[in-house]
């Protein structure tokens, strides 16, 4: 299932890596609208779970850190750098969402095979 989870995420990072450096390489704009979806991104892993599991936890860490760090990059008019700085924000923050997701989903599973488990033994007795 991880290796589902990152077959998804990881086309989507390359992308998005590309895009931002084609995209700050054909102007110095201060990326808004990356920052601001990268920073979606990280609400809806927090939400999804993703503090409670270790793996999306240490994603979301370095997102929130990325995304710190893009913004001093914005105020000190770096905006190319900033913008290469969002793309790994947001790769981190899909990383973080995809992981709490797959958490939640096998959780779901044992917990569906353990209702299934006390059904057969309420039909055995």
């Amino acid at each position: 299932m991880v290796s589902r989870a990152l077959g998804r995420v990881l086309p989507l990072t390359a992308a998005l890596l590309g895009f931002s450096t084609l995209a700050a390489c054909g102007s110095a704009a201060v990326p808004r609208d990356q920052l601001t979806m990268a920073q979606a991104t990280v609400k809806g892993a927090e939400v999804g779970g993703a503090p409670t599991e270790p793996k999306a936890a240490l994603h979301l860490k370095l997102a929130k850190e990325q995304i710190a760090k893009a913004n001093a990059l914005i105020a000190d008019g770096e905006n190319e750098e900033a913008a290469r700085v969002i793309a790994r924000a947001q790769a981190d923050a899909d990383l973080a969402l995809a992981l709490a997701r797959q958490a939640n989903a096998r959780r779901e599973t044992q917990e569906a095979r353990e209702q299934i488990e006390q059904i057969k033994e309420n039909i055995i007795k």
